[in-house]
């Protein structure tokens, strides 16, 4: 969705995710993804506890204070930044790059090796155009409403990750698409997302069983037909929030939520915070 941070340009745009508990607890994933143009009002300050952050510089400067340093990345290199540590980065003209936001049980750790590893938060690597491909590409399904699964975002990450090491490199498996009858049935989530949906809606338009359509669904996406429609409201929450001056009674019946209070309830439960707060935080 198209983004409005102060000293972002037109054209920027980022989107959310939410994985499912399973992702959560035991594998790499992504939160956060993005594609932003820059002025000189851009400037990002954090005094850490937040996920850790990959940016993949396009064109132009970004200047980063991290870890008592600060270093100037310029156009084809990679920034890495333990986010759970103070940080910032301000741009001073302009400048152009993809991002994304990651976490896990040893995301922490994995970033903290290959800072040291490489001995500097800013990586130039042979790597560079396949990692970028591969977040363009991301990116361009997301921008065409395309949703990844929790699998195929799982395995971008590690995949762009494996690829930061200095030896050894190692490319995840590509992972399957997903059939044309759970397409179907994201698309009408999609399209139908203020209406009450049901797990008997869902398999009657794309005439299965409930119980296979649920078995099937589970086994494409991680979770269940109606925990995937929970978490694609929220997300999509996120950037209306973000992206917009919406109240929030316009944004929960816009989401099919029966009230407000019912919004702000699933909202704060899956994120941590209400929507308000969330609405006043720094994306990147």
């Amino acid at each position: 969705m198209d983004c409005f941070e102060k000293g972002t340009l037109e054209g920027s745009a980022y989107y959310f995710f939410s994985p499912s508990e399973m992702f959560s607890r035991y594998y790499t994933y992504m939160l956060l993804c993005g594609h932003f143009y820059c002025n000189s009002k851009y400037k990002v300050v954090r005094e850490g506890n937040t996920s850790p952050l990959l940016i993949c510089l396009l064109s132009g400067e970004l200047h980063v204070q991290f870890q008592n340093q600060l270093h100037t990345a310029r156009e084809q290199e990679i920034i890495l930044i333990d986010c759970s540590q103070p940080h910032s980065y301000y741009c001073s003209a302009s400048c152009e790059f993809l991002f994304f936001h990651y976490d896990g049980p040893t995301a922490v750790e994995l970033t903290r090796h290959l800072i040291s590893q490489n001995r500097s938060f800013v990586f130039r690597l042979a790597k560079y155009q396949e990692i970028k491909e591969q977040l363009s590409t991301l990116l361009a399904d997301l921008g065409e409403n395309k949703h990844p699964s929790d699998i195929e975002l799982s395995c971008i990450a590690y995949s762009i990750l494996c690829q930061m090491q200095a030896f050894n490199y190692v490319t995840a498996t590509a992972p399957s698409p997903m059939s044309e009858i759970i397409t179907k049935v994201i698309n009408f989530m999609k399209i139908n997302i203020q209406e009450p949906l049901s797990l008997n809606i869902l398999a009657d338009h794309v005439n299965i069983s409930p119980s296979y359509l649920s078995h099937q669904f589970r086994a494409e996406t991680g979770c269940s037909p109606m925990e995937y429609l929970a978490r694609l409201k929220i997300n999509l929450a996120k950037t209306i929030l973000r992206s917009t001056n919406r109240t929030i009674s316009d944004i929960a019946y816009s989401l099919g939520y029966s009230s407000s209070a019912s919004f702000i309830n699933a909202f704060t439960s899956r994120v941590g915070v209400n929507p308000k707060k969330f609405r006043n935080y720094s994306i990147l």
